[in-house]
């Protein structure tokens, strides 16, 4: 009678996800759009963005080297009223941006205030 009273394991029942049978496009929204990952300045190049000029002069204070490798992959930028949002991709960057780019930032686009979030 005493063998009975230990923990037991629980069983957990198997499912199917969902996602494993999804193909296609399965979110119909029209303000949604996937694109593949290119560099910054031909994203903002395309849709015509007045940040565009920041970020030639960022380049010019950061370097070739050093902007293609941590201001070309950000998701995106946006500039309003004396505040830089800035999105990054993972909080290394995004570390990496507060740390050691900030001031050149703030330099670059004319603004007193930067934000950077992922």
């Amino acid at each position: 009678m005493m063998e009975n009273r230990g923990l037991q394991p629980l069983t957990m029942p198997k499912f199917n996800p969902v996602w494993k049978e999804v193909e296609g496009d399965w979110c119909d929204n029209e303000f949604l759009s996937a694109v593949p990952i290119t560099p910054l300045e031909e994203r903002m190049a395309e849709k015509k963005s007045p940040l565009l000029e920041g970020l030639r002069k960022l380049r010019s204070l950061l370097g070739d080297s050093v902007f293609d490798k941590h201001i070309s992959p950000l998701h995106n930028l946006t500039s309003h009223e004396g505040k830089l949002l800035i999105v990054a991709g993972n909080f290394h960057e995004k570390s990496l941006l507060e740390r050691d780019y900030i001031p050149s930032l703030k330099e670059a686009f004319g603004v007193s205030f930067v934000r950077v979030v992922v």
